[in-house]
């Protein structure tokens, strides 16, 4: 679904989020002894290029931290490497005092695969410690595109955990009484408020492990973000008083994301209703559309939901299949208040913009 716009070359901007992390520990030293590592391991048959990874490539160390390479190799050494006839472990070891994570990649199998969120996010600050023919540099500027498709995604997942689960499961399990299960939920739901910051920062969600932590550091955030996120997880008691006051703060928080993803204007919608708003508007400004048009980038079954399915039409011309905005049926439905549309479909039926 086309509502936003790819972006490209995230790994390359100047400013990232980062950790806050107080401890420098022993950055200096393990980075030296990362690039010594990564030295030896590149001498061997095979090895096409090696990237620094983990807490280290994002700039800091701590008593927990150990050193994460990445090694890429020619598909026929990487069979051999895998099953434990290569030079190096593959996977946690100890390398000369040095906790390591060593993992082998076939760099032909990397070039073929689709890369999901959390890789994009994690190779967006890889160090990049031996490329001779800079293949990785240029594996890692095609694999860095945040797409539209992607980005739809994260939003209806994020929406999901926090509209849904967030909002309104939690409201039926304080309207039944239960306020274990709502205080519990609102915990569940947070992963999802904290993936929507990262979105309407234009940034791939991190590792869940580092999500919250890193979205200190974010450029734009609601006001009081970090505040207000204590003073969600703070449960005084568990009681219905509490849920109603922590799935306030959350809600709050919630819409300053999504107005920050789709205008003020659209702040009060739910997603449903946003994603209806756009296939009806898409149908208004193409109409006729043809239908695989229409398809390419739309779920077809929503031509069935109200209120796309009393304002268009379906015709054939040409043996080719049409959708067309009924405008005469929609002006007359909104001069009288929309009488045939479900209620809560008006407000953002009023929205739509007759070109």
């Amino acid at each position: 679904m086309e509502l936003f716009n790819k972006t490209i070359g995230i790994r390359n901007r100047q400013e990232r989020p980062y950790g806050a992390i107080s401890s420098k520990g022993r950055y200096e030293e393990m980075m030296e002894n990362a690039k010594k590592i990564a030295d030896d391991i590149s001498k061997e048959d095979g090895v096409i290029g090696i990237t620094l990874c983990g807490g280290l490539s994002r700039g800091y160390t701590d008593e927990l931290s150990e050193i994460d390479l990445d090694v890429y190799l020619e598909d026929d050494i990487y069979k051999v490497w895998i099953i434990g006839m290569g030079p190096v472990p593959h996977s946690d070891a100890l390398w000369e005092d040095n906790y390591v994570d060593i993992e082998f990649l076939s760099f032909d199998k990397e070039i073929k695969d689709e890369w999901d969120l959390i890789k994009k996010w994690d190779a967006s600050y890889n160090v990049i410690l031996f490329d001779p023919e800079a293949k990785i540099e240029a594996l890692f500027n095609k694999k860095d595109v945040f797409s539209s498709q992607e980005k739809f995604y994260c939003l209806s997942k994020s929406f999901g955990k926090c509209m849904y689960i967030g909002n309104l499961v939690i409201l039926q399990w304080i309207n039944r009484g239960d306020p274990i299960a709502a205080n519990q939920l609102i915990n569940n739901a947070l992963s999802g408020l904290i993936n929507l910051v990262f979105l309407a920062n234009d940034e791939y969600p991190p590792y869940e492990k580092w999500a919250l932590n890193y979205s200190y550091s974010l450029k734009w955030l609601p006001k009081d973000w970090k505040k207000k996120i204590s003073e969600i997880l703070l449960t005084k008691e568990i009681s219905i008083k509490e849920a109603e006051r922590r799935r306030g703060l959350f809600v709050d928080l919630y819409k300053d994301c999504w107005e920050k993803i789709v205008g003020k204007e659209l702040r009060d919608l739910e997603f449903i209703d946003f994603i209806t708003l756009h296939e009806l508007q898409f149908i208004i400004d193409n109409s006729p559309v043809p239908f695989e048009k229409f398809a390419e980038s739309f779920d077809i079954k929503h031509l069935s939901y109200e209120p796309i399915y009393k304002f268009t039409n379906i015709t054939i011309k040409d043996g080719i299949k049409f959708i067309s905005f009924n405008r005469k049926k929609f002006i007359e439905q909104k001069e009288a208040n929309f009488p045939e549309i479900l209620e809560w479909s008006k407000p953002f039926l009023k929205k739509l913009k007759l070109t």
